[in-house]
């Protein structure tokens, strides 16, 4: 999968399992799983704020779109850069810097906005969309999203303000991918003057957002600005400047929240979130998951490369405890590897297909009994952790423990909060290594789309080779499911696509190259006295904080 850092999509990852919350809040707008009240958004904000910080759990890595394979770039890009089709907080995907049509199947026309302009005044060109979309496939760049392109023949300027896409054969993903991270612009003169250094502390970026860069001092903060000269009047920000910053430590980052240090976050699982949501200085609102918390198997050559012995450590995992332990309710146990909040289409067939999928519950006696079938009794694996991460450490413990209760051995090996990222971008932090934890997710409001990281051969997140035939011989769906999973991609109508994707899905959960662990919900918390974020997962891939302000 890596060459340099990694030619394809790297999506996400890692530690936050337990790691990020700012501004959290003690009034609750929404609940937990259970049937209790979710939002995609919350309400607008009404007053001007002058500075807001933010959390995310480690210090951001990169500025430079392609390079943005996790929480702290995503959330940050999503405020500076616009793609060429935009997802709303609901996961639907509309017009952004452009509209498309398609005049065949194997045709795609962006058709670019008038007006359009970048923080330094340039209007957006169609140089602009080719060079930016081009980039994610430069193997001298080696960005993360090149596996995304795959099915693409051509992207060529066919017009003054018209971009085609020539596709090798229909990909009826590629839209929702450029409603995202892949999709967004950069200005192409500025990327070639700032060269090696575009995206880096050492240089600048430009955009057409209604943010803009300001400052990054490594270690403190990125600093963005309000733009106002942002080319759609219909948007004006309230909050004028927005320090991002990272924030691995529960105790500390709940003592931010409390005292005003920190005004928000996306919460993925924070032991203290008890606590917050009794206290008035914050709020605490609900909203859909697109994400998955996996046990991501990375070595098949060991005890997990056998079907059974993964089976079994599924069923011996308490996942009712890990939700209490480490989202204090504010998840689900899984059926599938993706997330139901993720049924953007289809809903109807993968609702029916999902409700018929068993939940994933522990069951001792069967577990034991597999590994004995497995002649797995007495062997051992290795589990990647972060003992500076305290979702990560107590998944990692929980399975050490399950794998000694059927019979098995465990060691973890912990690695600091700012290297965890390494197991999914560095082969050699691998080695050794049977696995690791993983709070992971998709580029939109479609289960295909963290799938595509996993089951295609080539796939970025594909780390033991599932999907090439003989590599688990008691795994008999890997091959099928990649050729089922291919067929998907290809399909026009929205139905029959869910269920392939649904077919695919009911085999990886027998299969488990990815042990999935929970489903969790979206926890946003805010300064009692900030509004206007979105709620759902759609604030990583669409401008999220743009009716962020005061509350009236």
């Amino acid at each position: 999968m890596n060459r340099k850092l990694t030619t394809h999509r790297v999506m996400a990852v890692a530690g936050v399992v337990g790691l990020l919350a700012t501004a959290c809040g003690g009034r609750t707008a929404g609940g937990p799983s259970g049937g209790q009240q979710q939002a995609v958004t919350t309400k607008a904000g009404t007053k001007p704020v002058d500075k807001v910080v933010w959390a995310v759990y480690r210090d951001v890595n990169s500025l430079d779109p392609i390079f943005a394979f996790d929480y702290p770039e995503n959330t940050t890009d999503s405020l500076l850069y616009e793609s060429l089709l935009r997802q709303g907080a609901d996961g639907s995907l509309g017009p952004g810097l452009a509209t498309l049509s398609y005049p065949d199947q194997s045709t795609m026309v962006f058709t670019l906005k008038p007006g359009v302009t970048f923080w330094d005044g340039n209007p957006l060109t169609t140089d602009d969309v080719v060079y930016s979309l081009n980039r994610n496939t430069d193997p001298a760049l080696a960005g993360f999203y090149s596996a995304v392109f795959s099915r693409v023949q051509s992207i060529a300027a066919t017009g003054t303000n018209e971009v085609t896409i020539k596709l090798k054969q229909p990909d009826y993903w590629l839209a929702s991918e450029m409603g995202s991270i892949p999709g967004m612009i950069i200005e192409k003169k500025f990327a070639q003057a700032q060269g090696s250094n575009y995206g880096t502390p050492a240089g600048k970026i430009m955009g057409t957002g209604a943010f803009k860069f300001e400052s990054w001092k490594p270690g403190v903060a990125v600093v963005i600005v309000r733009n106002d000269s942002y080319w759609n009047p219909a948007v004006k920000p309230l909050v004028r400047e927005m320090d991002i910053k990272g924030a691995p430590n529960d105790a500390s980052l709940t003592s931010a929240l409390l005292t005003g240090g920190i005004n928000g976050v996306y919460a993925q699982a924070l032991t203290t979130l008890d606590q917050l949501k009794t206290n008035k200085a914050v709020t605490v609102t609900y909203g859909p998951g697109w994400y998955t918390d996996a046990f991501i198997v990375s070595d098949l050559k060991g005890a997990l490369g056998d079907v059974r012995v993964r089976q079994a450590l599924s069923l011996a995992l308490d996942r009712k405890g890990l939700i209490d332990a480490i989202y204090k309710g504010t998840a689900t146990l899984p059926k599938w590897i993706s997330n139901r909040g993720t049924f953007g289409y289809g809903k109807s067939v993968f609702e029916a297909a999902y409700a018929a999928a068993p939940d994933m519950t522990q069951n001792l006696a069967k577990a034991k009994q597999l590994i004995i079938d497995a002649g797995a009794t007495g062997k051992s694996i290795t589990i990647g952790m972060s003992s500076e991460l305290t979702g990560i450490s107590i998944e990692a413990n929980a399975l050490k423990a399950a794998a000694e209760a059927i019979g098995m051995k465990a060691t973890l090996h912990s690695v600091s909060a700012q290297n965890f990222i390494n197991f999914f971008i560095d082969p050699k932090a691998r080695v050794g290594i049977d696995g690791f934890f993983t709070l992971n997710y998709g580029d939109y409001a479609g289960p295909e789309s963290l799938l595509a990281t996993l089951i295609p051969p080539d796939g970025s997140q594909n780390f033991d080779g599932y999907g090439v035939q003989g590599t688990d011989p008691q795994a008999a769906n890997d091959s099928k499911a990649f050729t089922l999973f291919d067929e998907a991609r290809s399909t026009a109508d929205p139905n029959a696509r869910a269920q392939k994707v649904a077919d695919v899905e009911k085999m990886i959960a027998t299969d488990l190259p990815w042990i999935p662990v929970l489903q969790p919900l979206i926890v946003l918390i805010t300064s009692s006295n900030l509004t206007g974020a979105y709620a759902s997962f759609a604030y990583m891939f669409a401008p999220w904080a743009d009716k962020l302000g005061g509350t009236g």
